[in-house]
């Protein structure tokens, strides 16, 4: 980084300047100042990294990187621009990747554990979790109409075949698009076009709701979770036609309605195997979940009573950026709690 004492600031080097409190007019002299995190030895450098690798902070601590000069002389604004590559180096290499590795060790290490504690039975760990995974799978179920000479049969048939499949996704993606079209300051015209459009998109996703409602039944198409999110989907859709276009000016907000539309591209989740076991691991990852907030929660009351011992009598600072205040302080247990989070 640069030279010590770089990271200073001050107005003028000389004479005094006026400092108005309340009724009162004080004369202080200028003098060299350093910010608050800065590098002009191994400890604040290291002090100053760990605030950066936080996330909380870092850009004030960036321009004053970017702002520093030489040594003993003022700040200029944007005058070493290529330090910001040393804060984006940083990042990439600490905060994305070494600290994901830290959590990986302990996951893997909590794998072990458990491994540990299942030696002594006889089947291995391959087999357990086939025996595991046998008894947690359910039959995949889908409905097939008997008479193969039916007009439901052949309906059956048009809907799950792969080109119907691939349109329906060709569609999802042409309306998302469409939906990334809009943007503000648009001519009435070319809302109005994007508008019938997107009418045009819904009438469509509710003729593939009324085609499966026919090929599956209405008892075996409510069965199925994605085709419960598809007839929602559909059903909010319409709802945010029928309110744009008849009650504009209502005076309930109900532009939530529009969030339907962006759900439209959670049915390519269906589709994409590979999304749907990352999906699926996330939503496993909410077992183990309780415990990792209960551990979180230990943490946090444990160095909440010893921030309460150590700087519960501290003074409230009253002046501006004072670190300790009415609002961030360890004078009660609720306070503490918040200053943590």
């Amino acid at each position: 980084m640069r030279a010590a004492n770089s990271l200073c600031f001050c107005v003028y080097l000389r004479g005094e300047f006026l400092v108005y409190e309340r009724n009162e007019v004080k004369a202080q002299k200028r003098e060299w100042k350093k910010y608050d995190f800065h590098y002009d030895n191994v400890p604040w450098a290291l002090l100053t990294l760990f605030t950066v690798s936080t996330g909380e902070g870092w850009p004030q601590v960036l321009k004053h990187s970017v702002d520093a000069t030489y040594e003993n002389q003022g700040p200029s604004p944007g005058y070493r621009m290529e330090m910001s590559i040393f804060y984006v180096v940083y990042f990439v290499v600490f905060p994305f990747f070494f600290v994901n590795i830290f959590v990986a060790l302990i996951i893997i290490t909590f794998q072990e554990q458990g491994d540990k504690m299942m030696e002594d039975y006889s089947l291995e760990k391959n087999e357990r979790g086939c025996i595991d995974f046998a008894i947690n799978a359910k039959p995949l179920t889908r409905h097939m109409p008997k008479n193969k000479q039916s007009f439901q049969f052949r309906m059956w048939s048009f809907v799950v075949s792969p080109p119907f499949e691939y349109s329906i996704m060709g569609l999802i993606a042409l309306n998302t698009i469409v939906l990334m079209m809009k943007y503000n300051g648009a001519s009435d015209t070319y809302d109005k076009v994007l508008k019938n459009i997107n009418i045009v998109f819904t009438t469509l996703f509710f003729m593939e709701c009324i085609l499966k409602i026919i090929a599956f039944g209405v008892l075996n198409y409510f069965k199925d979770a994605w085709n419960i999110f598809d007839f929602v989907s559909v059903l909010g859709s319409f709802t945010d036609i029928l309110v744009t276009e008849f009650w504009e000016n209502n005076f309930i907000n109900l532009s939530f309605l529009r969030l339907f539309r962006a759900a439209r591209l959670v049915k390519l989740l269906r589709q994409g195997e590979t999304i749907r076991i990352l999906l699926w691991t996330f939503v496993q990852s909410f077992k183990a979940l309780p415990y990792v907030c209960l551990l979180i929660g230990m943490l946090f009351f444990i160095y909440a009573i010893i921030g309460m011992q150590l700087f519960g009598n501290l003074a409230l600072g009253e002046e501006e950026g004072s670190a300790i205040n009415e609002h961030n302080n360890f004078r009660t247990f609720i306070m503490a709690l918040m200053l943590l989070f």
